[in-house]
Parts: C-alpha cells; sequence; structure tokens
C-alpha cells in the first residue's frame, strides 16, 4: 500500500531509534525552532555535514497543532532555517481575525481567525500529498482530538499502522490543519469518508491529555497496536521533546474571590489547568520512566528534580526535555530586559509581531540547554548524504549513568 520503500525500511531496520516530539503554542513555535537550530547545528558539527537535516537523524517526528506544522515540514526533509523563514514571512496569514456581520461579539461566540488563510498556507507548502506520499523523509505523527467520538487520534504515514488503511488517503494539509484546529481559535475541521463514515469532527490534538505529545509519540514507536513495536532500553529509544514556552498558571487569589459564583469566568481557567496538570503529568511519567540528562533542568518545583527516581530495574529509554519560561527572571538571564507588557505580549500564542524575538528567546535557550553529549554516540547514523559518523561500540546504561552523573534525589 506504500508508495515509499525507503522509509518502510528505514521504519523496520533494526538498531536505536531516534524521536522527535514537537508541542503546540501557535506562533510560540518559533520557540522550538530556536532550540531545533541549536540541535541542527550539533548534528551538523559531529557528522560533518553542513546539509544534514533533522529528517537525516530522527526516524519519528510529531507534534501536535503548530508542532504538527513544524514536524510535518521536517520529516518532508526542510531545514530548520527554511521551517523558520516560513513562520517569519507568513507567519500573519495564519491569524488574520475571523470577519463576522456581529462584529467582535460574532468572534466571542465563535472562532476568532478565519481558516482560509490557514488553509491556504498549508496548501501552499503541503500541496496535494497526503499521509501515503513517497517523498515523506521519516516517520510522521499528526496529533488530533475526534469530537464525536471522543478519542485522541494519532495519524500517522506508517504503513504498519492498523488504521493506516484508512487514514492513508487523507490530504496533508487537512491533517495538519485539523490538528492546528485550537477551539475558539478556529473552527473544528469536518472530514468525509473516513473508514466509511459520513463525517467526524476534529479539532486541536492538544485540547486532551496529550497537549505535551512526547507520550502519544512514545506510544506510537513502542506500542505493538501501532504497528511499529520498537524495542524499548535506554540504548534503544531516544526521545526529544520541545515546547513552545512555559506560562504560569498562578492567579490573584483577590480577583479570583471576585469571580467565585461566575461560571463563565471559572469553567475556563479550570479547563486551561486540566490541560496544564495533563501536561506535568505527562513530564512526571516521562521522566520517571526514563535516563534524563536534562532532569536538572526540569521545572517540577512540587517533586524537586526526578534524577534517579526509575520506575523499575532499568530505564525504558533515553528523555530529552527543553523548553523555557516566559516568566520576567528566565528572559533576563537570557539577555532579555523585558517590560511587564512585553512578557505579556510574548505569552499570547498569537501576537506574530513578537515572531523574531521569540526565535531569538527560543535559540538563546537552546545554546544554555542543548549540550552535544545529550545525543550519546549510541544513537549516531549514517546521513542521507553518504557519510557517517562511526560510533565506538555500543554503549549500554551504565555507560550513560557515567557519562551523565548525578547525585540522588532526595
Amino acid at each position: 500500500m506504500s508508495s515509499n520503500p525507503r522509509l518502510v525500511a528505514r521504519l523496520k531496520k533494526p538498531g536505536p531509534k531516534r524521536l522527535l516530539a514537537l508541542d503546540g503554542g501557535g506562533i510560540r513555535g518559533l520557540i522550538s525552532l530556536g532550540y531545533l537550530a541549536r540541535i541542527e547545528r550539533l548534528l551538523r558539527r559531529r557528522y560533518r555535514d553542513e546539509r544534514l537535516v533533522l529528517s537525516d537523524y530522527f526516524d519519528l517526528i510529531g507534534g501536535t497543532s503548530t508542532g504538527a506544522i513544524i514536524a510535518s515540514l521536517l520529516a518532508l526533509g526542510r531545514s530548520v532555517e527554511q521551517v523558520r523563514e516560513l513562520y517569519l514571512s507568513q507567519g500573519h496569514a495564519a491569524f488574520q481575525p475571523l470577519r463576522s456581520w456581529m462584529g467582535p461579539f460574532g468572534r466571542i461566540l465563535g472562532a476568532k481567525f478565519d481558516e482560509e488563510p490557514l488553509e491556504h498556507l498549508l496548501k501552499s507548502q503541503f500541496g496535494e500529498r497526503t499521509l501515503a506520499s513517497s517523498d515523506f523523509k521519516t516517520g510522521l505523527m499528526v496529533l488530533v482530538r475526534r469530537v464525536d467520538t471522543a478519542a485522541v487520534w494519532a495519524l500517522v504515514n506508517l504503513p504498519t499502522h492498523r488504521f493506516y488503511a484508512s487514514n492513508h488517503t487523507l490530504p496533508l494539509w487537512e491533517v495538519v490543519c485539523a490538528s492546528a484546529a485550537a477551539p475558539t481559535y478556529f473552527k473544528p475541521r469536518v472530514f468525509s469518508g473516513i473508514a466509511g463514515e459520513d463525517e467526524a469532527l476534529f479539532v486541536d490534538g492538544g485540547v486532551s491529555m496529550y497537549r505535551q505529545p512526547a507520550l502519544k509519540l512514545l506510544m506510537v514507536a513502542t506500542l505493538r497496536g501501532f504497528g511499529l513495536g520498537w524495542p524499548v532500553g535506554a540504548d534503544e529509544i531516544l526521545l526529544c521533546s520541545i515546547g513552545t514556552g512555559i506560562v504560569s498558571q498562578q492567579q490573584n487569589l483577590e480577583a479570583l474571590r471576585r469571580y467565585r459564583n461566575s461560571n463563565l469566568h471559572m469553567l475556563p481557567l479550570l479547563l486551561t489547568q486540566l490541560i496544564d496538570d495533563a501536561s506535568e503529568l505527562s513530564e512526571t511519567i516521562l521522566q520517571w520512566l526514563s535516563w534524563s540528562p536534562t532532569s536538572a533542568q526540569d521545572l517540577h518545583y512540587r517533586l524537586g528534580t526526578l534524577g534517579w527516581n526509575q520506575l523499575g530495574h532499568e530505564p525504558l529509554f533515553t528523555y530529552l526535555r527543553y523548553d523555557v519560561a516566559l516568566e520576567k527572571d528566565e528572559l533576563t538571564a537570557l539577555g532579555f530586559d523585558l517590560a511587564t507588557a512585553e512578557i505579556e505580549a510574548l505569552q499570547d500564542m498569537t501576537q506574530v509581531d513578537n515572531a523574531r524575538k521569540l526565535y531569538d528567546i527560543g535559540l538563546q535557550a537552546g545554546l544554555r540547554d542543548v549540550e552535544e553529549k545529550h545525543y550519546p554516540t549510541v544513537f549516531d547514523v549514517a546521513t542521507s548524504h553518504g557519510l557517517r559518523w562511526e560510533r565506538a561500540g555500543v554503549r549500554r546504561f551504565r555507560f550513560l549513568r557515567h557519562l551523565f552523573p548525578q547525585e540522588k534525589a532526595g
């Protein structure tokens, strides 16, 4: 069924596998691109290959919302610089206010932004491609939420997936558009003809327990039901997860007291907090099950760094998590002296005027956080351009412990 034998061969090839998961966050996806630029540069230096792109290294790339857009472009072989230039030059097109005969009141009741400019932008990038297109360089997962059946779908280009037969003809632009259809921002997407059904209704996959899609991507890679069943182990799976900026949800108590009898105010607030709780839960589970050289950078203020708190005798994978707090102290430490109003604007996922500054923040955070040793040589691969970085033997988990010494928590 697949017209991409090279991709099939890559997915079936034995050996360690590398996964990349990208969070949602609107225009703040440029923070992720700053981190990705740092990673791509480190890998180009390691492999002595200036043409290397992230699809040469990562075997499976996935995301939701803006992360799905970036993931799809990377999976097609785009460089980080190409994706960044697209965001900087075309970002305004994605957030055009919806014109309603009801005026601003109409945007309160319905979507804030017009979906047609975003559709046009995605069509210009993906053309007639489907999930079965032959020019994918690596595996792709796009996370969406199906509202009418209350299910989270991982739409993939993997011929081994059990639902591939019913999903592989879906237009890529429409799949990505559905993943970006965040409620209140864009209208839900209606698909026709999926698995013989007349219609299906989809919204942003981040409106779920998988706002941080890394855990779902790990499931796609390792659970046999998804068709890959890659073996687990700290030297078998490398999972890199990148955020789009951390925004504190702490609320002013006095202000909340004025709204304690108002469901109109409390329900959206509690929904946002529930989604943030889901992200924290996913992050805790991922670090609990893994060996993570970046755990010291974690913001689990309730638990401290998870470090050596592993569930089971051996970790199931190596895990990297990169993100930056969009707060005064951290931004100042990165060299950005911003007023409170400027920081609040950065936190807004739709403020396209901040695009270049968001990228610069991600790049500076990447220079601070991302180290070459985070990518152990056991995960090295041959590049698509014929160059190879020879790894010095198989490095087991005991070597990883030696490479990243940490004190036990507690």
